[in-house]
């Protein structure tokens, strides 16, 4: 007899965060693009924290720029 399989705790707590994130999300989205904005960047380092220690640094610099480009393309408009 086959016994059934069940989700790691792990895929359990993505699953969660993954949920949380996206209520978060589409409450953000009723309080306005800044709100939006600020669970955008909760994600993003939330999504960075979870990645393997040696790739965090990378990441974080990589998102770093990602932000600097863009306010200063804001500020050059």
């Amino acid at each position: 007899m086959a016994t059934a399989s069940r989700p790691s705790r792990k895929a359990l707590r993505q699953a969660r965060s993954a949920q949380f994130l996206g209520d978060r999300r589409k409450e953000a989205e009723t309080k306005g693009p800044a709100a939006v904005l600020a669970v955008a960047i909760d994600q993003l380092r939330s999504a960075i924290s979870q990645l393997p220690e040696e790739r965090r640094s990378d990441a974080a610099q990589q998102a770093t720029r990602m932000f600097d480009q863009l306010r200063q393309s804001l500020t050059e408009s």
